[in-house]
């Protein structure tokens, strides 16, 4: 298959959700061909009608810190001055930084893109989704094996519910990934590196249910089933081990199937 558009750089990128945009920030463990030490948040728009293969650099911005996890969600607060909703950026420092996408790209209001800096993790964060349904919640987990649950209804004063932590069988370590079910609105799921994988219930604070990769595989990406609400999808990124693992939640004695194809593990 041949590449259509492209640009070349070591990053963590999310897609607009309503819009032909892609934001790129600066991949933490990485470096470019120039060794830079530097981090930033950029913005490209998808233009297919141009000849040009490189993609258009629309809006940037420096970051405090490289990121680990890039997200991009709808507007959540129903103002216009978030048209084209909010991008958080899961920082190796443990903070969590909101842009407003639509002052990047206007670069008069570059100054005023980042909104906001969340601080409660104490590693790395490589868990962070917007739910889909509700665009004002944002999930974020980091190697502290905590996970937060934060609202950006108003993005300048974000305010977060109590923290879910696993215990006994729901364990987790280092988290991983996060995902929202696309059914269910306060139903979320997250993986860590230990192989355990955790699906839980915000109505009521704690783990739905609880299983481990039978190897104790490095669980890197989980995604739940567009369709049916009690399936999803564990990859791993060992090389030794690339196969995709698709788990019911009603039965999860084992996988309901197996993909393969990668000869590399996944990360994304």
């Amino acid at each position: 298959m041949a590449c259509i558009k492209g640009v070349s750089r070591s990053a963590s990128v999310a897609l607009a959700p309503d819009a032909p945009y892609m934001a790129a920030g600066t991949m933490a463990g990485a470096v470019d061909l120039s060794f830079s030490s530097s981090a930033n948040l950029e913005i490209f728009k998808f233009d297919f009608q141009s000849e040009d293969r490189e993609l258009p650099l629309i809006g940037e911005c420096p970051s405090s810190e490289r990121f680990n996890r890039l997200a991009w969600g709808k507007n959540g607060s129903g103002s216009d001055e978030f048209s084209l909703g909010l991008i958080a950026g899961g920082l190796v420092d443990g903070g969590i930084d909101l842009w407003n996408p639509l002052n990047l790209i206007r670069s008069e209001a570059k100054e005023q893109a980042l909104v906001s800096h969340l601080s409660r993790h104490k590693g790395p964060v490589r868990g962070l989704e917007f739910n889909a349904i509700a665009p004002n919640l944002l999930a974020s987990g980091a190697d502290d094996g905590e996970i937060c649950i934060w609202d950006l209804a108003a993005p300048a004063q974000p305010s977060h519910f109590p923290p879910l932590r696993g215990s006994g069988l729901a364990t987790q370590g280092e988290i991983s990934f996060l995902s929202w079910n696309s059914k269910v609105q306060h139903i979320l799921a997250s993986t860590s590196y230990n192989g355990t994988t955790v699906v839980w219930d915000l109505k009521k604070q704690k783990p739905v249910i609880s299983f481990a990769d039978s190897i104790r595989r490095r669980c890197s990406v989980l995604q739940w089933h567009p369709d049916v609400a009690t399936q999803l999808v564990v990859a791993s990124d060992e090389d030794d081990s690339p196969t995709l693992r698709l788990w019911d939640m009603r039965n999860i004695m084992s996988p309901v199937k197996e993909f393969v194809g990668h000869t590399k593990g996944n990360g994304a």
